[in-house]
């Protein structure tokens, strides 16, 4: 979180994943409820730092607010959609997407990589379409949106890495929240509350605290790290992440 600006859902949903395979006596759960795990960790660790971006610049509070506003239409319609869709599908959009993500990252150059953290009021319409977007991936595969918002904001709207982990980190927190209630809602509408059982809410609370703790511990130390680094650090991990979501998929 604190280190690409990105909610944890690229971490916290193989996380999840493996950790139901070491509890033992106990059935590994849909995708979507790894998902529900997912956004409900992301909101616990997000809060925080989220409530001090929002006292930073109003121009970034801005163009997070025109993020939200364009990922809420899509977060309701993807959040439908997913509760309908099989778990395999699920999991391997996941990886396609990541994969995606990850050889993106990793061999583009970010058109702010080079300059210096100010803010450049970015065009209205890239905005609209990023949190679209994100908006889909927040509420299908529980990324939060930020891990496909973070390279869309650096590498094609041309924002500095400085900058957009902030506006990430508040746009994270806000459409998480919406994401979880109303993917949860749909969830146990069709399935019953009966379907979330308590080992689930203790993994994800575990995991959501210990979020929360290392995020903030890790924000103030970790600023001066160069944005080419850290854009080959995030697109490395995110490759590596979608060969196993693939791996766990087919097995």
């Amino acid at each position: 979180m604190a280190l690409f600006g990105i909610g944890g859902g690229a971490f916290i949903v193989p996380a999840i994943d493996a950790g139901f395979f070491a509890v033992p006596n106990t059935p590994h759960p849909p995708f979507q409820l790894i998902v529900i795990g997912s956004l409900c960790t992301i909101v616990i660790g997000s809060l925080p730092r989220a409530i001090q971006v929002i006292r930073k610049s109003q121009a970034e509070r801005a163009t997070a607010n025109t993020l939200i506003l364009s990922a809420l239409p899509f977060i309701l319609l993807a959040s439908i959609a997913a509760t309908q869709l099989a778990d395999k599908a699920l999991r391997l959009g996941f990886s396609l997407t990541i994969s995606l993500i990850g050889l993106w990252t990793l061999l583009g150059r970010a058109p702010g990589a080079n300059q210096e953290s100010v803010f450049q009021t970015p065009t209205k319409w890239k905005l609209i379409c990023v949190g679209a977007i994100s908006g889909v991936s927040s509420a299908l595969f529980g990324l939060g949106g930020a891990t496909l918002l973070m390279p869309l904001l650096t590498m094609w709207v041309g924002l500095p890495i400085a900058i957009c982990v902030d506006i990430s980190i508040l746009f994270v927190s806000v459409t998480s929240i919406i994401s979880l209630v109303t993917l949860t809602s749909s969830w146990i509408g069709i399935h019953g509350s009966n379907s979330i059982d308590s080992t689930t809410i203790v993994l994800i609370l575990i995991l959501g605290v210990s979020a929360a703790i290392a995020q903030a511990y890790a924000a103030g130390r970790i600023i001066k790290m160069r944005d080419g680094l850290r854009q080959r650090l995030l697109g490395c991990y995110l490759i590596s992440l979608s060969l196993w979501v693939i791996i766990r998929s087919l097995s």
